[in-house]
């Protein structure tokens, strides 16, 4: 609706006889594609190396391989300029010469910023194949190929269309990989932004985010049907790992992946303390220096603010709507599923546009308020869908017990339901946090500058070359989602354990 009030037919004509519409809508479809396809494909062989061999330190492998989600996407683009850039560490090493601006950049910057997120569903979705279909498979004297196809590759259809959509949706909305390392490749996240925040032509930006929402609806709708018809039914069997040569080719490519994330974090850490590369490079703080005494500490207090609001209003409001539609006989709470998980279709820049239309002339405008607003609305559906799951799995009879015996639905909730969902919300709020920690796009247009998060000082100074002290914020974003990550994981473990303690 607040997209609507900047349609303008004349501008509508005038984009759609743009050349640069049609390049940037062209570009955006050949790198997404290809980056989708090589995404999926990593993932999915790290997810089967995890599952399916007996590679060592399977949870720290795990956790190592999912470092990219806890950094901007524009990160990633800083990364691969750091170390296939003009001067770029690899580049200088192995004497190299080839322009990683443009299509390749993009490409390599997609693929490290995507590949985890499938590869999270991949592990997920390895732990509900019906093991026992392998014996049988076995017994019947299946070839690999033939147990592939009708066994693996059954009960992974579902999660590898999840993925793909997932993927492709989250590449052709980001900007942020192609503002570092776009060069003259001009994507459509990447036109929209140059349109609104370079030339302020918003009524061009609304049509260009109308093209941007379209493929993401796409895949939202398709996701639906398809998992609507999936009626596949899990059985929880070990399953049993057989040695063979491929997977010492797995491993190896694990350990390849590894070792590229290793050297790609190890770049920022680099850069941020020597004097200048590639000229002097002795060991320096003044890049540590110029970033504190520049107001990156005030920066820094303000997304943590947007963070941490955002990930306990939002886990309220996420566990609240989940607990309204899960557990209750309220008629709109179809209405609201529909509401919340409709959000997992909205680019966050288009997201961002949209608040800016609706609310640049009111008092919240350029304040931490919006950007909360934005941050709930932007990633509101995954937390919720969490808390949807891990509640309906919750015995529906506790209310009507406790209705019976004369206790309100509140002390269900506060002394029953939630303590069984303790974790699903700590898990939440972790969600919540990093995200709002690491976005660029949904506060873009929306920040002042009193109220700048940390993330879009990547931009800044990346913008005015200074990858030095962009490097230094990348490291401080990937340090405190990694701190608030092993936090969250070390209250579980202590639940888990106190648990173990109270059944001995």
């Amino acid at each position: 609706l607040s997209l609507s009030q900047n349609l303008d037919s004349t501008a509508f004509e005038a984009l759609m006889k743009s050349s640069q519409l049609k390049e940037a809508i062209t570009n955006s479809l050949k790198v997404t594609t290809l980056a989708t396809i090589i995404s999926i494909s990593i993932s999915y062989l790290l997810a089967y190396t995890i599952s399916r061999t007996n590679i060592k330190h399977k949870v720290l492998i795990s956790v190592l391989l999912t470092l990219p989600m806890l950094i901007p996407s524009i990160s990633h683009g800083l990364g691969i300029i750091n170390l296939f850039g003009q001067n770029g560490i690899i580049t200088n090493i192995l004497k190299l010469d080839f322009n990683i601006l443009g299509f390749n950049g993009i490409l390599l910057g997609s693929i490290l910023y995507s590949f985890p997120v499938s590869f999270l569903m991949f592990i997920d979705a390895f732990n509900y194949v019906d093991n026992s279909m392998y014996e049988t498979a076995k017994v019947l004297g299946l070839s690999k190929f033939q147990t592939f196809s009708k066994v693996t590759f059954y009960y992974m259809k579902r999660p590898l269309l999840s993925a793909i959509f997932a993927v492709f949706t989250l590449i052709i909305t980001d900007y942020g990989v192609p503002l570092a390392v776009g060069g003259r490749y001009t994507t459509l996240p990447l036109f929209l932004y140059r349109e609104v925040i370079g030339l302020l032509d918003f009524s061009k930006g609304t049509y260009i985010s109308m093209f941007l929402l379209t493929p993401a609806l796409i895949s939202f709708i398709i996701d639906i049907v398809v998992k609507d018809r999936d009626t596949n039914n899990f059985v929880k069997k070990e399953y049993v790992i057989e040695n063979n040569k491929f997977h010492i080719l797995l491993k190896g490519f694990t350990y390849f992946i590894l070792l590229f994330l290793a050297v790609l974090f190890g770049s920022f850490l680099y850069l941020s303390i020597i004097s200048k590369y590639p000229y002097d490079t002795s060991f320096s703080l003044k890049h540590f220096d110029y970033v504190i005494n520049k107001g990156a500490v005030d920066i820094l207090i303000n997304s943590l603010i947007i963070s941490v609001l955002t990930a306990l209003i939002g886990t309220i409001v996420a566990y609240i709507s989940a607990y309204i539609v899960s557990r209750s006989n309220i008629k709109i709470k179809k209405v609201l599923h529909i509401l919340i998980t409709i959000t997992l279709a909205v680019p966050g820049i288009v997201l961002g546009l949209a608040y800016m239309i609706a609310f640049k002339n009111t008092f919240i405008y350029r304040t931490f308020s919006i950007l909360i607003m934005v941050n709930i609305t932007h990633f509101i559906a995954s937390p919720y869908l969490m808390a949807y799951n891990a509640l309906s799995k919750i015995n529906k009879n506790y209310e009507d017990v406790g209705s019976t015996c004369g206790i309100s639905g509140f002390r269900i909730l506060k002394d029953v339901i939630i303590p069984n969902s303790v974790d699903t919300i700590l898990e939440m709020i972790s969600y919540f946090f990093i995200n709002s920690m690491i976005t660029i796009s949904a506060v873009t247009f929306l920040f002042g500058t009193k109220t700048m998060p940390l993330s879009l000082l990547i931009n800044q100074y990346e913008g005015q070359m200074m990858l030095e002290e962009a490097a230094i914020i990348s490291l401080i974003i990937l340090i405190i989602n990694f701190t608030v990550k092993l936090a969250i994981y070390l209250i579980k473990r202590k639940r888990y354990n106190n648990k173990r303690g109270v059944t001995c």
